[in-house]
């Protein structure tokens, strides 16, 4: 068994994870090397005995959470979890301009309501509900079907 005897300190400079021993020698981590970022504040964060929010700010992250989630991923061997994971849509818009000529269409040559707009644009293969033929109309300002 090796013991270690750990003193260092903790920067975030610009993005850059600076990590300095008492002799002065250093390590940097750019912003792009996340899992690392991660696997090193674990580590700390195991090591030493500090408050998890202090140390997931030391290294750039501002919650507790971060810091939980992290450790999960690495003391698990969940690896995947550690890179950065893709927020937003996971698809593509169904809505694309062929479809709003094709409601606008619709609306002006029919006396379909939104519903009915729906279903024949998906007898036509379109995969998409009456709520979004709703908010093309909506958008454009033909929501209420207007005598003539």
């Amino acid at each position: 068994m090796i013991k270690i005897s750990l003193n260092i300190e903790v920067r975030m400079k610009d993005g850059v994870l600076i990590l300095t021993d008492t002799e002065g020698k250093a390590v940097t981590f750019s912003k792009d090397q996340l899992v690392q970022k991660k696997v090193s504040m674990v580590t700390l964060g195991e090591l030493a005995d500090l408050p998890r929010i202090k140390v997931a700010q030391a290294f750039g992250f501002a919650t507790r959470k971060s810091y939980y989630d992290a450790r999960y991923a690495v003391l698990n061997g969940v690896a995947t979890d550690l890179f950065p994971q893709r927020t937003g849509p996971k698809k593509a818009t169904k809505r694309t301009r062929e479809l709003e000529v094709r409601v606008i269409q619709m609306r002006f040559d029919t006396t379909y309501n939104m519903y009915e707009i729906a279903d024949e644009l998906n007898r036509l293969g379109f995969d998409i509900s009456a709520r979004l033929v709703g908010k093309i109309l909506s958008d454009f300002g033909l929501s209420k079907k207007k005598l003539r």
